[in-house]
């Protein structure tokens, strides 16, 4: 037996306790459960608090709520474990979902109800004496607030933590999956609150960019259908679409964020093959990209990486003629090529090139000579970016969106 941690100190607590609370902190410990009943039914008035604490609950933790209270004020002795009470009690409240506003206003009629029970057992004769005691009433039931206050806090940033790693656990597996299991699909979709069936963007961003993808998410998405984690080194985003969405709004607010945006999962089953997508995209972006990515944007890097030693084959058979060119020559061409090809008019292509149009003809048909590939023709064309991709994937013919040149 002791004083509380945290039981005020000053010269009020150390004075000697008035009488009349010691003998009225007595009557009510032999009156208990007419105090504790009071109680129940104060706090029943509250709106929807039954709906989550039920009255046995409430007559339970009222009892020695209520029993620790009195011992305070009447100075008499305290057991250790009464004194956990408080704590106990923010921690129970936490759990069972009290919003903190309603759990302290339902402590804070603890001063309204011994209150009451105090007037109603003291003479008139004591009543200055009482009136003089009711700050130690008043420090008792703040102690109370005080320390429920604080445990239920710390309980919610427990209870936060384990949901946040429970979430990860789940969404890393569903992430690794095939998307064919029904049940972790359900599971998944209720630890969201989303629909299954419902649409999901799908973001891959590096390490680096972690900070500013959580910026954009804090300002345009909810916590609800929306989830960030690490997976495979880089960072996924996934986020619920609204109903009717024609695509993916994140290419908008992810404007300045250098990451990979994968195309719209449609279902949750589809997550995990949007997520491997997204995260090829991601693989392949360049070190100058500044924005967001699309897989129509790097399809062909994507695909360089996905071949494997059959893009050099395919770059060694396309470029092939060019190799016995002097250096300068091979990249005239080879600029001539990729200029006409991003803009798709030589008159173009020779305004950025700042020669005549008629030299940009004449590098294209040199090339097609020696190579055998028309530029001027679209699948062969084609043939020939990609064949470019193989052979020098650090150089990209033409821009990737979100990035920025060399």
């Amino acid at each position: 037996m002791h004083n509380p941690s945290g039981w005020p100190t000053d010269h009020r607590m150390h004075a000697p306790v008035p009488p009349v609370l010691r003998t009225l902190a007595r009557d009510c410990l032999d009156d208990l459960d007419t105090l504790v009943e009071r109680y129940v039914d104060e706090v029943a008035r509250l709106d929807n608090y039954e709906d989550v604490v039920d009255r046995t609950d409430l007559r339970d933790t009222g009892r020695t709520c209520y029993e620790m209270l009195l011992r305070l004020i009447g100075g008499l002795p305290v057991p250790d474990d009464l004194l956990l009470t408080p704590v106990r009690l923010g921690r129970r409240r936490a759990h069972q979902g009290v919003p903190l506003d309603r759990l302290l206003q339902a402590i804070r009629m603890d001063f309204r109800v011994l209150w009451n029970a105090f007037l109603e057992r003291t003479p008139a004769p004591a009543m200055p004496e009482l009136t003089e005691g009711a700050v130690r009433v008043w420090e008792a039931v703040e102690y109370h607030t005080v320390h429920a206050h604080a445990a239920y806090l710390d309980e919610v940033a427990v209870l936060a933590r384990e949901r946040a790693r429970e979430k990860a656990t789940l969404i890393g597996r569903l992430l690794s999956s095939d998307g064919r299991d029904p049940q972790l699909l359900a599971q998944t979709a209720t630890l969201l609150q989303v629909d299954i069936a419902c649409d999901f963007a799908v973001v891959v961003a590096p390490p680096e960019s972690q900070a500013r993808l959580r910026e954009v998410m804090a300002s345009h998405t909810t916590d609800r259908g929306t989830h960030l984690q690490q997976h495979h080194g880089m960072f996924v985003l996934i986020t619920a679409l609204p109903p009717g969405a024609d695509g993916p709004p994140t290419t908008a607010w992810l404007e300045g964020v250098p990451c990979a945006v994968g195309p719209v999962a449609h279902g949750l089953a589809q997550v995990p093959d949007m997520v491997r997508v997204t995260e090829a995209i991601a693989a392949v972006l360049e070190p100058a990209t500044s924005g967001p990515v699309t897989l129509a944007d790097s399809w062909m890097p994507v695909a360089v990486a996905r071949l494997g030693p059959t893009a050099a084959v395919l770059a060694d058979s396309v470029l092939a003629g060019l190799e016995p060119l002097p250096a300068h020559e091979r990249e005239r061409l080879l600029e001539a090529v990729t200029t006409y090809c991003d803009t798709g008019s030589a008159t173009a292509a020779a305004r950025e090139l700042y020669c005549h149009r008629n030299t940009v003809l004449n590098r294209l048909t040199r090339f097609a000579e020696l190579t055998g590939y028309h530029p001027t023709r679209p699948a062969e064309a084609a043939t020939v970016l990609f064949a470019l991709h193989c052979a020098r994937p650090a150089r990209r013919p033409g821009r990737v969106a979100g990035s920025t040149p060399a």
